[in-house]
């Protein structure tokens, strides 16, 4: 083969190559092999009804059993596409792009903390977004002052938020929610049931108002004064040993007989012992 022929053959074989990238349309993303492929319309290289065969995908990490990653373009994206060594046999999608649907740019807006989605898509783009066509959200903001993470279910409206502030919980299903910051930790039902825990204590509130607190000196129960407990570890329960206290009964001659002094005595008060504790050291709590 002489060298002119050679050069003939090398020119044709690049005029039947398809070098660069061309712009694709998503027809079909149900790949049977479950390898990500798609298939692809690329108009300017095969016109507006062809077809190509499964592309494969060129994706930043994977290649091995069992890991990787895996985000799949849905039917009608614009994907980036190119042709290994050229060859229309052999398509790739390397990519994705966004175009200006009604003047509008098609990426994705920001959420706020609450999980509110924005406007606009952000200017400047300080957030870096993952939210797929049913709004799951994963949020990672930069902001200088506004730095912070949002994970959010949109479905569900269940939200976890992480920012300066502290963190917050929100089960958006039945409505319960848990908050962590700096006044403690805060925990609220879908009935409106409240547990919080701070640096003075603990207390707790019910629907119907009722509310128990724990404090560094002593608890109560609100509206029950003849109960109370303290950080010596004692119950006193004052409404019950003045019941017990002033208790008469039927004696042996028929009237009433209040009790023994001995009883009484066992019913009063104990004296605070050094340490603040009246229970034997070899009683253990929890």
């Amino acid at each position: 083969m002489d060298l002119e022929q050679i050069i003939t053959d090398l020119i044709q074989k690049l005029e039947r190559r398809f070098y660069g990238k061309y712009r694709g349309i998503v027809v079909d993303n149900a790949d049977p092999k479950k390898l990500g492929r798609l298939k692809l319309q690329v108009p300017s290289v095969l016109g507006d009804e062809v077809v190509t065969g499964w592309a494969l995908p060129c994706l930043p990490y994977g290649g091995d059993v069992n890991q990787g990653f895996w985000f799949i373009p849905e039917v009608g994206a614009g994907v980036w596409v190119e042709f290994e060594e050229g060859d229309l046999e052999f398509p790739l999608w390397v990519g994705t792009f966004w175009s200006e649907a009604g003047g509008e740019s098609e990426a994705p807006k920001p959420n706020d903390k609450t999980g509110a989605e924005q406007g606009s898509v952000q200017d400047p783009p300080t957030s870096k977004i993952i939210k797929t066509k049913k709004g799951h959200t994963i949020q990672l903001e930069d902001a200088d002052g506004d730095e912070q993470v949002i994970i959010q279910d949109n479905q569900n409206k269940h939200l976890i938020s992480l920012n300066s502030t502290g963190i917050q919980i929100q089960d958006g299903t039945n409505k319960n929610e848990m908050i962590l910051n700096s006044d403690g930790m805060s925990f609220t039902d879908a009935n409106k049931n409240e547990m919080i825990l701070n640096s003075e204590g603990m207390s707790f509130k019910d629907v119907n108002g009722n509310k128990i607190t724990l404090d560094k000196t002593s608890g109560g129960i609100p509206g029950t004064p003849g109960i109370q407990m303290n950080g010596g570890k004692k119950v006193c329960l004052e409404g019950l040993i003045n019941w017990l206290m002033t208790h008469t009964h039927i004696g042996n001659m028929g009237a009433p007989c209040p009790l023994n002094p001995a009883d009484i005595a066992k019913l009063a008060p104990l004296p605070a012992l050094p340490d603040g504790d009246i229970l034997s050291k070899k009683v253990k709590l929890g």
